[in-house]
């Protein structure tokens, strides 16, 4: 049953409302938990930071193939802010390296280096470890329901996002 609450700002708010915005609330408080916690251990360890650590993953499933920076950022998760100087970073340390587009000479390519496939592949298993560390006491049929349940979190945000204005900020 749905029922009305007097929020702080006086606006009337829906117990549903106000319970979808915990849940928000707690998916924010976990995604900032872990990307600090994951990111200083990566920083920490190869003086990496998750920005860096996600270009890399997304590089090392193209599996040596070149890609357009803008799908590349398209791709990455981490809010990189200016993926160019990111990726002129990254080039200059060896771990990427880029090429004009043999199709569009205005636009550029990039593909992982050996070097930076080297220093994912350590990376990939210390993150690995570190998840796998942090939830051991998770039992994993928990796990596999909260994958589950996100999926579907995830999704709903996708089609709202995807869909024409109602009238609510997203």
């Amino acid at each position: 049953m749905m029922q009305t609450v007097v929020a702080e700002d006086r606006k009337a708010t829906t117990s549903d409302e106000l319970l979808s915005l915990k849940l928000w609330l707690q998916l924010m408080k976990c995604a900032k938990s872990i990307e600090a916690d994951v990111g200083g251990r990566l920083r920490r360890s190869y003086g990496q930071s998750m920005s860096r650590f996600d270009v890399l993953s997304q590089l090392e499933r193209l599996d040596d193939e070149w890609v357009a920076i803008g799908e590349l950022a398209r791709l990455v998760m981490a809010a990189s802010g200016n993926i160019t100087a990111l990726l002129d970073r990254m080039e200059g340390e060896g771990l990427i390296e880029r090429r004009a587009s043999p199709s569009d000479r205005r636009s550029f390519q990039v593909r992982m280096t050996d070097t930076g496939s080297r220093l994912f592949a350590k990376m990939a298993a210390d993150h690995a470890g570190w998840i796998d560390a942090a939830l051991v006491d998770m039992p994993d049929a928990e796990k596999q329901r909260l994958v589950d349940l996100l999926v579907v979190v995830r999704r709903r945000f996708e089609v709202v996002g995807n869909s024409p204005s109602d009238g609510r900020i997203i």
